[in-house]
Formats: C-alpha cells, sequence, structure tokens
C-alpha cells in the first residue's frame, strides 16, 4: 500500500471494499460474516491527510432457523460529521459507525460506543489499494440506552481497491 495510488489533491476515489470472515457478536451469539460495500477515499488539496467518506459495509447474517436468524447487518459512516481522518500517528483511519440489524422480527439501530480506529499497518498514509485493521474492538451500543450492547466486533480486516 503506498501513497501513489491516492487520488490527486482534491479529489477523490471510489473504493469497494470487503473484509471477510469477520467474527460478529449478536446478543452474545458469535457469527462469521463477510462485509461488502463502498467508500470514497479524498486526497485534501493541500496534499494532506486523506479522508475517508461514505463508508458502507454489508453483511448477510446466517440462517439456522431459528425466529431472530438470517437477516443481514449494515455499518455506515457515522452521522455525526466524522470524515475519516487520517492521523498523524501512522496514518491510521479514525470514523463512527452507525449500524443497522435488520431481522425478521424488526430492525436494530446502533452507534459505535467510541470511534473505530484503523491502522493503515504503518504506511505513510491510507490508499485506494489499502488494508486497513481494526485497531481496538468496537462496541455497537442503543444510542438512547448505551448501557445495551447490540453487536461487538473485535477484529475486522477491511481491504479497499479502486472501484
Amino acid at each position: 500500500m503506498s501513497r501513489t495510488d491516492l487520488p490527486r489533491p482534491g479529489a477523490g476515489t471510489a473504493l469497494r471494499c470487503h473484509a471477510s470472515d469477520v467474527e460478529l457478536t449478536l446478543r452474545s451469539k458469535p457469527v462469521l460474516v463477510d462485509f461488502s460495500g463502498t467508500g470514497t477515499l479524498t486526497s485534501k488539496a493541500d496534499g494532506g491527510a486523506a479522508r475517508l467518506s461514505g463508508l458502507r459495509l454489508v453483511a448477510d447474517l446466517p440462517d439456522a432457523g431459528g425466529p431472530e436468524d438470517g437477516g443481514t447487518v449494515t455499518l455506515e459512516q457515522g452521522g455525526d460529521g466524522s470524515d475519516g481522518v487520517s492521523t498523524a500517528d501512522g496514518g491510521d483511519l479514525v470514523i463512527t459507525l452507525d449500524a443497522a440489524v435488520d431481522q425478521p422480527g424488526g430492525t436494530v439501530r446502533a452507534t459505535t460506543r467510541d470511534a473505530a480506529r484503523f491502522s493503515t499497518a504503518h504506511a505513510p498514509g491510507p490508499s485506494a489499494s489499502g488494508r486497513y485493521e481494526l485497531v481496538e474492538p468496537i462496541e455497537l451500543i442503543m444510542a438512547d440506552a448505551p448501557e445495551v450492547v447490540v453487536a461487538r466486533i473485535d477484529e475486522l480486516v477491511l481491504h479497499g481497491e479502486p472501484a
């Protein structure tokens, strides 16, 4: 991964993203899912930090035949104005994520307890063909009841490539 595949300063590059074999703990039950989706990586006009925006990942939940099995989980970059700023400490991306868990019984909406930090593996910064690894586990909580953990993701390696 290198900065050579960043968009030209001030421009954006559409990304296809995927993360395979992600262990998602949903209602205390671990399941393996594969996320896929899109986002946009934009290089600042001054050549400074790149930004990730519009990240949206979707995974199908396994259906074991139970009343709460099956459905989808969607992770979207939070609506709090965070724009995936790459920080100075190794080019990490820091974003908030909102989630929707759609299952036969209805939809549950959640948000990350703390911003998610993705490491760019000590590269000079993010790139359009990058590998972004979750630094710390994330908990997806009910916004109006933060003591309720809807889901937890301990490890997630997100791969991006130009769309």
